[in-house]
C-alpha cells in the first residue's frame, strides 16, 4: 500500500508513521508513506496558499490551484488517478467496513485541509471520497489521515506479526472485543477467569463470544442491531466448501459452516432468527436431489439469506429462493460466484459486498 499525504505540516505525518508498528511496516516495505507539502505548489512568492473567503466571514480558505497541482503531481508520477480522500467532518464516519474496502487499493491520496477548509471548486474536481473520523472538528486533517493510515495498514500483509489480529479485532462481528488477560494469574485480588486456564478451546471461544455480547450490550448497544450470527451452508464440490469456509471466516470470528451434503443435517429441523445471516453456497452443477428438497427442513423468522451460485437465475436456484421465502427467510441477495470468488483471496471482496449489503 502506498499512501500520499497532501498536507501543510509533513512533520506531523512523519512523526506518527515512523514509530511503533507503522514505523516497522514502513522500514520493511510493507507500506510506503510519502508526504507532499501543498505549500510547495504556491503561486505566490510569499508561499502563501490561503486567502479570505468570498462573502465574508471568519477565517481563511485554502486556494484551489496549489491543492490541484499537488494532487496532479502524484497522479502524473503514478500514471493514473487513484482514490483521493478528503478528511472532513462533513462526511460519512469511518467504520471497519470502509477500512477493509480501502485496504483493497494499491494507492491512496489523503488530502488534509486546514483553516476554514479548501476552496470547493478543487474538491469537486479532484476528490473521490469524503471521510470523517468522528462528529467533531479538528484543527486540520493530519490526525484524520493518520487514523486512516493506521486502520487500513492493519489489513496489509506483513504489517502485523499475527495475521489473525486484524481480522478478529473489535467490530469484525459488529461486536466489541472480549477482555484480555496475561500473567500473573492473580493481581490485586483479581483472578484470571478459570475458563481461560482450562485449555478447552471450544469453551474459551464460547466464553469470548459471550463476553463480546455482554460488553457490546453494556457499552455500545446500538451495534447489536447490525450484529449477525453467520451460518455458511454449502453443498456440492470441494470448491463450494472452500468458498463457504472462507466467507464465514471473513465475516465472523464465530461463524458456523454446515455441510448439507450430509444426510443427517438434511433430516434435522433447524431454525434461524432475525439476527442470523445465512449464506447458501450452491453446487456448480445440478445434483441428484433438488436444492429445495435438501433445505426443506430449514426455518427462518425474517432471517436474511444470500444465495451464491454460478447462475442464480438457474431454475433450481429460483425454486430454492421461492422455498426460502415461504419458510420465513428474506433473500436479500443472489450473487454470481465468479472465478475470483473461488479462492480464499477472492472471498475478501465478496465478503465486503455482503457486509455492505447487510449493514445498509
Amino acid at each position: 500500500m502506498n499512501y500520499y499525504v497532501l498536507t501543510l505540516f509533513p512533520d506531523m505525518i512523519r512523526q506518527i508513521t515512523e514509530t511503533s508498528i507503522l514505523g516497522r511496516a514502513v522500514r520493511s516495505g510493507a507500506i510506503h508513506v510519502e508526504t507532499v507539502n501543498i505549500r510547495d505548489f504556491s503561486t505566490r512568492s510569499s508561499m502563501r496558499i490561503d486567502d479570505y473567503p468570498y462573502g465574508g466571514g471568519a477565517g481563511i480558505v485554502m486556494e484551489p490551484e496549489p491543492v490541484y497541482q499537488a494532487v496532479r503531481s502524484v497522479e502524473d508520477r503514478l500514471g493514473h488517478r487513484p482514490r483521493v480522500i478528503y478528511l472532513t467532518p462533513q462526511a460519512k464516519v469511518l467504520d471497519q467496513t470502509m477500512v477493509e474496502e480501502l485496504a483493497q487499493e494499491e494507492e491512496l491520496i489523503l488530502l488534509c485541509g486546514h483553516y476554514e477548509g479548501i476552496d470547493e471548486r478543487v474538491l469537486e474536481e479532484v476528490v473521490t471520497d469524503y471521510v470523517s473520523i468522528g462528529d467533531y472538528v479538528l484543527t486540520g486533517g493530519e490526525l484524520g489521515a493518520a487514523v486512516i493510515i493506521d486502520a487500513v495498514s492493519r489489513f496489509i500483509p506483513g504489517v502485523l506479526n499475527n495475521d489473525e489480529s486484524a481480522q478478529f479485532d473489535s467490530f469484525q462481528d459488529n461486536l466489541l472485543e472480549y477482555p484480555h488477560y496475561t500473567r500473573p494469574e492473580e493481581w490485586h485480588g483479581r483472578r484470571v477467569p478459570e475458563v481461560l486456564l482450562s485449555g478447552d478451546h471450544g469453551k474459551i471461544e464460547a466464553w469470548r463470544h459471550e463476553q463480546s455480547l455482554l460488553r457490546t450490550r453494556e457499552r455500545r448497544p446500538e451495534l447489536l442491531e447490525k450484529s449477525f450470527r453467520i451460518t455458511s451452508i454449502w453443498y456440492g464440490t470441494e470448491t463450494a466448501r472452500e468458498t463457504a469456509q472462507s466467507l464465514a471466516a471473513r465475516l465472523s470470528r464465530y461463524g458456523t459452516v454446515l455441510d448439507y451434503g450430509r444426510k443427517k443435517l438434511q433430516k434435522m429441523h433447524r431454525s434461524f432468527q432475525p439476527q442470523d445471516l445465512v449464506l447458501f453456497v450452491l453446487p456448480e452443477e445440478p445434483q441428484e436431489m433438488a436444492l429445495s428438497e435438501r433445505f426443506r427442513n430449514l426455518r427462518g423468522e425474517h432471517t436474511p439469506a444470500i444465495l451464491l451460485a454460478d447462475d442464480p437465475q438457474q431454475e433450481e436456484c429460483r425454486e430454492l429462493a421461492k422455498l426460502l421465502w415461504e419458510q420465513g427467510f428474506s433473500v436479500i441477495g443472489q450473487e454470481t460466484r465468479e472465478d475470483a470468488y473461488r479462492t480464499p483471496e477472492g472471498c475478501v471482496e465478496l465478503a465486503l459486498e455482503i457486509r455492505k449489503k447487510v449493514l445498509q
